[in-house]
């Protein structure tokens, strides 16, 4: 039985599909202006009230897109879900709509955590992966104007072949924004996607290994999406203390295994389909007419998910597969299985991986990963 049976650790929506950027790697193929068939205001706030009634403690709320900001109702939502008792976390694009008022009125309405995403670590990189000139400028003024709010900070970071060399020089600046959690979200091949833009597994696997030695030295936490076997890489390492006076406020530990599709994350896309996560986009139904506890509760495909005996190749025989459980996305992406193997992990090693090895982490300069 997973931990995660009855209740999600977190639960994501996505508010809208528009956006004004153009990334290279959407995964939800944002469009330029809303959907009129995106979810209501009202359908909104009674989407948080399902969340909600998952219990205590409740599932983590994001509200993502797209960008969040482009829903005029967005401040409001916000309320709503905080009055409820739910911690509101939120992503806004890389634009001049997240303007310093509207993060004031987000932080008065009680949002509990902004994140925001930085992709290289210079402007041409990061615009270039964004899509759109002046994105890398927008995110680091949000960056400021969130610090002078006192709004607790998130970076995220797509891992792909084009931003892979550009992770040690982000990491420097992730500890200077003072962010509390840097959240590492390994490409998988959904929306603008594509499978050669990701890594191969020895390649992830030399991430995983650098991420958890930063992790032992850093003042914020570090956690991966579509990379659960990073708790396979954290087993058995003693997480030193810190300084004096420093904490370590969102460690990757807090859940207890790993959280992946349909086993600790459920997202709702903007029509209200249900879904594992948005990286599997595999309905199982929609908020519009089935219910959402339910639904997560009691889906054949959810069920499945949550079952690690019924995992197949590597993860079925894996001694961590209650603990990791593989990325149940990279595996539908690659095989149209759900339950197969995730050919994103190395071990142990696949026979065909003959990729000769983490060739992105040489163009950085240091043999072996980043430091």
């Amino acid at each position: 039985m997973s931990a995660f049976d009855r209740a999600p650790f977190i639960a994501i929506w996505e508010t809208t599909r528009a956006c004004a950027l153009a990334c290279v790697h959407c995964r939800a193929d944002a469009i330029p202006r809303r959907d009129p068939e995106e979810l209501t205001t009202a359908e909104g706030r009674q989407l948080m009230d399902r969340v909600r009634a998952f219990g205590d403690p409740p599932p983590l709320l994001v509200l993502t897109g797209g960008d969040p900001l482009r829903r005029p109702d967005i401040v409001e939502l916000v309320a709503h879900g905080t009055g409820r008792g739910l911690s509101v976390s939120l992503t806004p694009s890389g634009t001049a709509a997240a303007t310093g008022d509207r993060l004031r009125a987000l932080r008065d309405a009680g949002l509990a955590r902004l994140a925001v995403s930085l992709d290289g670590a210079t402007e041409a990189a990061h615009d270039a992966f964004r899509g759109v000139r002046g994105s890398h400028r927008h995110t680091l003024r949000i960056l400021e104007r969130a610090r002078a709010l006192g709004l607790p900070l998130q970076i995220n970071t797509t891992v792909c072949r084009r931003t892979v060399g550009e992770l040690p020089a982000l990491a420097r600046q992730v500890e200077e924004a003072g962010v509390v959690l840097w959240a590492l979200f390994f490409l998988s091949p959904v929306g603008r996607g594509q499978v050669s833009a990701a890594l191969a597994a020895t390649e992830i696997e030399d991430v995983l290994e650098w991420a958890a030695d930063l992790a032992r030295r850093v003042p914020f936490g570090v956690k991966t999406t579509e990379a659960p076997h990073y708790h396979r890489v954290l087993a058995g390492r003693a997480t030193p203390p810190l300084p004096a006076g420093r904490t370590r406020p969102d460690f990757v530990g807090r859940a207890g295994r790993a959280v992946t599709d349909g086993n600790g994350f459920l997202f709702v896309d903007h029509r209200g389909e249900i879904c594992p996560s948005g990286f599997l986009p595999l309905a199982a139904g929609n908020v519009r007419r089935d219910d959402l506890v339910a639904v997560y509760r009691d889906s054949p495909v959810f069920r499945a998910l949550r079952d690690p005996a019924r995992l197949g190749g590597r993860c079925g025989r894996c001694e961590y597969r209650e603990r990791c459980g593989g990325s149940r996305a990279r595996a539908f992406a690659a095989t149209g299985d759900v339950l197969a193997e995730d050919p994103g992990c190395a071990w142990p090693s696949p026979a065909a991986d003959v990729t000769g090895g983490p060739a992105a982490w040489h163009a950085v300069g240091a043999p072996g990963g980043p430091r």
